[in-house]
């Protein structure tokens, strides 16, 4: 990762730059929010990027910064296999 990706926080940690601020918008943001946005360096991102997921608080908090509606998580059942399903071939 460029040093100039990310600023220190304290003697030990590090953020990525400009997610340390009032109203945050990491370097490696690249797009419009709101309308379509991507990660620049996604593959060499931070474990604290790994961390957050689509729905979670973190993620809607984000949104909600930025006047987005917060995504709903739905829980999913597992599907059943029906073993005495015959295929077609």
């Amino acid at each position: 990762m460029p040093e100039h990706y990310t600023e220190p926080v304290t003697a030990v940690y590090s953020c990525m730059a400009g997610t340390n601020q009032k109203k945050p918008r990491c370097i490696a943001l690249g797009g419009t929010i709101a309308k379509q946005v991507s990660c620049g360096m996604y593959e060499l991102r931070s474990s604290s990027c790994k961390e957050v997921q689509i729905a979670d608080e973190q993620c809607n908090k984000a949104r909600l910064a930025h006047h987005m509606l917060p995504f709903v998580q739905i829980d999913t059942d597992e599907a059943d296999n029906d073993d005495s399903f015959e295929y077609v071939s």
